[in-house]
């Protein structure tokens, strides 16, 4: 999703690693729509800028020394900033993702594939959405016991038509649109439109968010028999 309008994305950003760092903001620097406005190397310095500053978004390292980026997010909503945050880790610890969530990151990304996703991840995050790197999207999953129907976790499910939901089916079985046309006997601007109608009728917006919604309720949906 990129950002049509003329105001800069303002970027505050943060890790201790020299090269990452430099590497960050080259590639940030490189986006006319965005505005780096504040860098740190520790936790502390980062909060310090992110309050002066008060940026659209602040890319943290989990790991910083001072504080890490869980303390800098809490000090950040203890002090009703309105400032998103991506995380950037090399930790793929379903725990301390979790807890990231639930504390409302809103980007979490892993630090190989960062010069990849991150400028797809700010643009995401500063739309409205969410971005995560889909090596991660796995801790999404929920379990059947949460939740007694499909129908009473996902809002409109019964909107959707019996093809559609074959469609969301095959792409929670990461199958892609090619393997979902061959599968269906449908074409692939078919296959398009299924998925666009079910982002419409579910209320999921932002690229990638129908691969984030099949992690989420991969289970319920699978589970599914109509």
């Amino acid at each position: 999703m990129q950002i049509t309008n003329n105001k800069k994305i303002r970027i505050v950003i943060a890790d201790d690693h020299p090269l990452l760092l430099s590497g960050l903001k080259l590639v940030i620097r490189s986006e006319t729509s965005i505005d780096l406005v504040g860098e740190a190397a520790d936790g502390k310095k980062a909060l310090e800028i992110i309050q002066k500053k008060q940026p659209d978004i602040a890319i943290l390292d989990y790991d910083m020394p001072g504080l890490n980026g869980l303390e800098v997010l809490k000090d950040i909503q203890q002090s009703g900033l309105d400032v998103k945050v991506i995380f950037l880790t090399m930790n793929n610890d379903s725990k301390v993702f979790k807890e990231a969530v639930s504390l409302g990151v809103k980007g979490y990304l892993l630090k190989d594939s960062i010069e990849d996703e991150i400028i797809e991840a700010i643009n995401e995050v500063y739309s409205g959405g969410a971005f995560i790197s889909p090596e991660l999207s796995k801790y999404l999953v929920i379990g059947r016991s949460d939740s007694d129907s499909i129908s009473s976790r996902i809002e409109n499910w019964e909107q959707l038509t019996p093809t559609e939901i074959k469609v969301l089916k095959l792409v929670a079985e990461n199958k892609g649109t090619k393997e979902i046309a061959g599968e269906l006997f449908i074409s692939k601007r078919t296959v398009d439109r299924h998925r666009e109608n079910i982002c419409r009728k579910l209320d999921i917006h932002g690229h990638n968010a129908i691969i984030h919604f099949v992690y989420k309720y991969h289970d319920l949906i699978l589970s599914y028999n109509q």
